[in-house]
């Protein structure tokens, strides 16, 4: 839905640009990367890195970071995130499932905001065993899933309140309207809306949807793919957000 005359639309990516309304102020897992992160020469991987919310938060800490995206638009907005602070982060262009195909080798890997659950089950087994072909032995694989209790516990269902950001004049929103849980998928519905500089509004809709996946199922997965479980460890986030559960594994 569109009101008002379009302005000139902004010259970000569109995708950076949600991210970062959306993802941007998340810092409840940030501790959790910082202690799986790797150290030595061998780089620590971010899966589906995006714009960088978790790869320059790291390297501005020294960890020698991998940035791995599909997506070329949000590689390029976390190059420029990355120059403007002068940091050296290593960018590759690929399908984090594609792993063993790249013939990196990886201190560490970390997939945060859910990555594994946007990957279908039959890619999403690829992908495991695909980091036990490129994880150094005893290097840790961090994994975020839903907390599915959480959802509908002070949750989205809970009510909720519009994540807001100001970029290059433009006022931009999300609002969580609903979640649903399926059988085998969550789906949870966002309002977008932006603000024009002129006051010309602009609103969509987007559908994020997640396989449903549970620790002791995901768990069993990465042993079937060679990789050992570690440990599943609460993340608990703000008021009228889902939590997280993280499901840490070891390479052998």
């Amino acid at each position: 839905m569109t009101v008002g005359a379009r302005s000139e639309t902004p010259t970000r990516s569109e995708a950076a640009v949600w991210q970062r309304v959306e993802f941007g102020s998340y810092v409840a897992d940030l501790p959790l990367w910082e202690e799986l992160a790797g150290a030595g020469d061998r780089p620590t991987a971010e899966l589906g890195a995006g714009a960088g919310r978790v790869a320059l938060h790291l390297a501005r800490r020294g960890v020698r970071m991998l940035a791995i995206e599909r997506e070329p638009e949000l590689l390029e907005e976390l190059d420029r995130g990355a120059r403007a602070e002068g940091l050296a982060i290593e960018a590759l262009a690929a399908d984090a499932a594609d792993l063993e195909r790249t013939g990196i080798r990886i201190a560490a890997a970390l997939a945060p905001l859910h990555l594994i659950q946007q990957i279908d089950p039959g890619r999403r087994r690829a992908l495991l065993g695909g980091l036990a072909g490129v994880c150094e032995s005893g290097s840790a694989i961090g994994l975020t899933l839903v907390d599915e209790e959480s959802l509908f516990e002070g949750g989205i269902e809970g009510g909720s309140v519009p994540d807001m950001v100001e970029i290059d004049g433009w006022v931009y929103s999300s609002e969580p309207l609903w979640v649903q849980v399926g059988d085998e998928t969550i789906t949870v519905r966002r309002l977008r809306q932006r603000v024009a500089p002129g006051g010309e509004i602009e609103r969509s809709v987007h559908d994020e949807v997640l396989h449903r996946l549970g620790a002791a199922t995901l768990e069993a997965e990465a042993e079937a793919a060679g990789l050992s479980p570690r440990e599943c460890r609460p993340l608990r986030s703000g008021p009228a957000e889902a939590d997280s559960v993280a499901v840490i594994l070891e390479a052998r």
